[in-house]
């Protein structure tokens, strides 16, 4: 408590505990060169404790002042919205619609960041005082990055770039961010594609941020499709043929169980699919140390109950996938958000939902 007394008042030398020990974890098991070692820091126990108490007390006024558009590491706020409203927008695609998106790739982003930039943004959201020390936590990061996104409104305002979907978002939709992965969505105009350039160049200067456009993606689609070479050569950034290649590739690699429970995300999953999945996950746990065939002395639904009556507490994932949507159904009705919005708007209208619907 002394600590937390002399860090209060600013007398607290934080140079001195803000120290660690870099250790090398080897990634395999025969780990002989430089590169199969993952160095990791260990911090000062008590500097790790400042910093606990610090984004516990940061992240209550930065769900008031962070966009919504960002959805990283701020309670009640989910990576999955974010997934939620690229699939919509991905439709634009294929409908025909013209439109641009741009996934930003940042060079070492939480190491690169100004301080002077992120304490005059401090001030912006409220005034600190001269010498204040300032101990950055991952939730600071959101601060600085959630700057570009109020740059791109005010951009908007003064119509120097538009927003994708205006009919589905009030004034379209710009931006989205998941701590430093960020994707820019950008209407078919020539001269608003310069101004963003200009405006991802002013941010990199203010910031300290530095964004590799050669590890950048852009995926043009609808009429862009003729000028996406223009595009890549404004941003100096590669064209991404398929906006959800990487995404599948990414998906087909995963096991059937985590394969199913992606899936079972966002859709309904086929009774015929999940019921293949149940037999395949009954007969490996029935299945001998030899890999033999053997009987099941249980049914499988009855190991899916809770241990409390009788069973083993396994997951069954056609209840598993109508709660994981129910879930979503109930933000939907009862919580107001960007992608909310954008569902009602584009298949409700005005209308309600009703206990008949659902």
């Amino acid at each position: 408590m002394a600590l937390f007394g002399k860090f209060h008042v600013d007398i607290l030398p934080i140079n001195s505990l803000n120290f660690g020990t870099i250790i090398l974890l080897p990634k395999g098991t025969e780990a002989k060169q430089i590169q199969q070692y993952r160095p990791i820091c260990l911090l000062n126990v008590s500097f790790k404790i400042f910093t606990k108490v610090i984004t516990n007390r940061v992240v209550k006024i930065a769900q008031r002042i962070i966009k919504p558009t960002q959805t990283a590491f701020l309670p009640g706020r989910n990576i999955m919205e974010g997934a939620v409203i690229l699939h919509e927008t991905h439709e634009l695609h294929v409908k025909k619609q013209s439109g641009v998106i741009f996934k930003i790739d940042f060079e070492k982003a939480y190491d690169n960041i100004r301080w002077d930039f992120l304490q005059q943004t401090l001030r912006i959201f409220k005034p600190r005082k001269a010498g204040d020390k300032v101990i950055f936590v991952p939730i600071l990061f959101n601060i600085v990055v959630d700057t570009l996104a109020i740059i791109l409104d005010r951009a908007k305002s003064y119509g120097q770039v538009r927003g994708v979907i205006p009919h589905l978002i009030d004034e379209g939709l710009s931006i989205l961010q998941y701590a430093d992965d960020t994707i820019i969505f950008m209407d078919h105009d020539i001269e608003q594609a310069k101004n963003l350039k200009l405006i991802l160049s002013l941010f990199e200067q203010l910031s300290g941020l530095k964004i590799n456009f050669h590890k950048s993606e852009i995926f043009c689609f609808g009429q862009v499709k003729e000028s996406e070479d223009y595009y890549s050569a404004l941003f100096g950034c590669k064209v991404e043929q398929d906006a959800l290649h990487r995404g599948k590739i990414d998906f087909v690699e995963l096991s059937p169980i985590e394969l199913a429970y992606v899936y079972a995300l966002f859709f309904e999953a086929p009774k015929g699919v999940l019921k293949k999945i149940e037999h395949y996950r009954s007969r490996f746990f029935w299945q001998n140390d030899n890999h033999k065939k053997k009987y099941r002395l249980v049914k499988w639904y009855l190991l899916c109950q809770p241990k409390e009556q009788g069973g083993l507490g396994v997951q069954n994932l056609y209840i598993q996938n109508k709660c994981l949507l129910s879930k979503w159904l109930f933000k939907l009705c009862n919580e107001d958000g960007m992608w909310q919005s954008l569902l009602r708007n584009k298949y409700l209208s005005n209308k309600t939902l009703s206990p008949k619907d659902l």
